[in-house]
C-alpha cells in the first residue's frame, strides 16, 4: 500500500487528521491516547497536492516498538527503519538540533495494516461516511466492501518466550508456495539443496546458518544481456517476502527481478535523473528498472542477511558472516566485472558504500578492484532514507543555498549530499569529454 491508500484506510477506521505538513500528515485515534501516527507524502511545499510515497509510507512513534505484539506483526518483520527522521513529525521525540525520530514501516496490504492496528489497540469498526476505494481494502484474492469488514479484536499480550523464538513463531504463521522445484545452487553462489514445489515457510530459504546469523535465498535483481549501468543496494531485507510470494506464479529469475527495489523505483528514478545523469548516459527511465536492458539491478549481499532475526546492513555484520562476506566480495566483483558493456556503478546509501570500502579480496578493497577493472563507481543517497539528503543532492549549488535558507534543519545532511553531488558532476564532466 502507498501512503495515500494507508491514509484513506486509517480514516475509514476512525483516525482523524490532526496535522498537515509538507512531507507528513499526522493522524490520531482515541485508542492511542493522544499519540499520533504519520503518513509520508511527496511534495515540495504544503500548498501543492500531496502525492503518494510507496516506500515505508507509515511512521510510528518509537514507543510502539515496546507494545505487546508489535514485534510479531508483518510490518515489524519487513525491515522497518527504527531511525527514520523527519522534521515534520512535531509530536515525536527528537534531540536538540535534530529532526524527530520514528519507526517507518512498509504496509504490504490491508491485512498487515489491520494486524498493526490491532496491536495498537484500535478496534477495527468502520466509520460511517468515510468512503474507501474497494481496491484499497483488499484481502488476498478477495476484495471486501469496507462496511462488511468485521471488527478485529486487539492481539493478545506478547508471549514470554525469548524474542527470537517469538519472531520465528510469527514467521512460521505465514506460508508461501513454490510452483515448481527449485535447485538453489543454480541461482546462488552458495545455495545447496532444493526447495520442493508446494507450500513453504521463509526458514526453508535459509542457505547458511552461522550462530545468530542467517543468509536466506533471495537472489534479487535482473539479468540483462548488455547493461551499461549497475544499481547496487545493500541486501534485500523485507523484499524477501515479495520474492517468496512471487514464487507461486513465477520462475526464480522472474521473482528475483519482480522484487528487486520494490516500492522504491520512483525515488530511484528521481535520483538517476538528477543533474542529467541518466540523460547523459542515454538511458531511458520510462520502463520498470528491472526490465531495462541498459540497467543491472543487484545488491552487495545478493541474498537476505539476518542477525537475531532482524535484517542487518552494516559492513561489520557482513564481514562477520563468512557466507555474506563471500557474496559481497567474490560474487559481487565477479558479477559486475562479467559485463564488458558495463561502465557505471551506482551504490545507494552509506552502508553499501562503506561495505565496498571495507571488504577486501587478498588485501584489495572491493571498490578498488572494481575501479581497477575500469568501472566508474559512485555513491548516491539511499532511496528510502533521509529525504533531506536526496533533495540537497539533486540541487545545484545555488539551489542548495536557497533550500538551506528555507530549511535550516537540512544543514546536517548538506556535507554528504554535496560530496556525492560533486563527485557525480566531476565524473559526468569526464564522461562528456570522452563522448566528444
Amino acid at each position: 500500500m502507498d501512503s495515500l491508500q494507508v491514509a484513506e484506510a486509517l480514516k475509514h477506521y476512525g483516525f482523524q487528521e490532526v496535522e498537515t505538513k509538507t512531507h507528513a500528515v499526522g493522524y490520531t485515534h482515541p485508542a492511542l491516547l493522544g499519540q499520533r501516527v504519520y503518513v509520508k507524502v511527496a511534495r515540495s511545499k504544503r500548498s501543492e497536492k500531496a502525492t503518494a510515497v510507496a516506500k515505508q509510507p507509515l511512521v510510528l512513534h518509537p514507543m510502539v516498538a515496546r507494545r505487546p505484539g508489535f514485534d510479531t506483526t508483518r510490518v515489524a518483520r519487513l525491515g522497518p527503519n527504527h531511525a527514520y527522521k523527519n522534521a515534520n513529525m512535531s509530536t515525536f521525540p527528537h534531540k536538540p538540533g535534530e529532526s524527530a525520530c520514528g519507526i517507518a514501516v512498509d504496509v504490504p496490504d490491508m491485512d498487515a495494516l489491520l494486524e498493526l492496528l490491532a496491536a495498537l489497540g484500535v478496534q477495527m469498526v468502520p466509520v460511517s461516511g468515510v468512503v474507501v476505494a474497494p481496491e484499497t481494502l483488499r484481502f488476498g484474492a478477495q476484495t471486501v466492501v469496507p462496511s462488511d469488514r468485521p471488527a478485529v479484536a486487539p492481539v493478545a499480550a506478547r508471549s514470554l518466550e525469548p524474542r527470537p523464538v517469538a519472531r520465528k513463531a510469527a514467521e512460521s504463521s505465514r506460508t508461501f508456495h513454490a510452483r515448481q522445484d527449485i535447485d538453489l545452487g543454480e541461482h546462488c553462489c552458495q545455495g545447496t539443496g532444493r526447495l520442493k514445489a508446494g507450500p513453504f515457510e521463509l526458514d526453508a530459504l535459509t542457505i547458511a546458518q552461522e550462530g545468530a546469523r542467517r543468509l536466506r535465498f533471495a537472489p534479487l535483481g535482473n539479468r540483462p544481456v548488455a547493461p551499461r549501468l549497475a544499481l547496487v543496494g545493500i541486501t534485500p531485507g523485507g523484499q524477501i517476502e515479495r520474492f517468496a510470494d512471487a514464487l507461486a506464479t513465477m520462475s526464480v529469475e522472474e521473482a528475483a527481478s519482480h522484487a528487486a527495489f520494490y516500492g522504491a523505483q520512483t525515488e530511484i528514478k528521481q535520483l538517476l535523473r538528477a543533474h542529467g545523469f541518466a540523460e547523459s548516459l542515454e538511458i531511458s527511465l520510462e520502463s520498470d528498472l528491472n526490465d531495462n536492458p541498459d540497467i543491472l539491478t543487484t545488491s552487495v549481499v545478493k541474498c537476505c542477511l539476518m542477525v537475531d532475526d532482524g535484517y542487518r546492513f552494516a559492513a561489520p555484520d557482513i564481514a562477520a558472516s563468512p557466507a555474506a562476506n563471500l557474496c559481497a566480495t567474490e560474487r559481487l566483483v565477479g558479477e559486475l566485472c562479467a559485463y564488458p558493456t558495463l561502465r557505471w556503478v551506482v551504490v545507494f546509501g552509506r552502508p553499501a558504500w562503506e561495505a565496498m570500502h571495507e571488504l577486501e579480496i587478498e588485501g584489495k578493497s572491493v571498490l578498488g578492484l572494481l575501479r581497477d577493472h575500469g568501472l566508474t563507481v559512485i555513491q548516491f543517497p539511499h532511496f528510502a532514507q533521509n529525504f533531506q539528503q536526496r533533495a540537497l543532492f539533486a540541487c545545484s549549488s545555488e539551489q542548495e543555498a536557497e533550500l538551506l535558507r528555507d530549511k535550516p534543519d537540512y544543514a546536517k545532511y548538506a556535507d554528504a549530499a554535496s560530496r556525492m553531488r560533486s563527485i557525480l558532476l566531476r565524473e559526468l564532466k569526464e564522461h562528456r569529454k570522452e563522448a566528444v
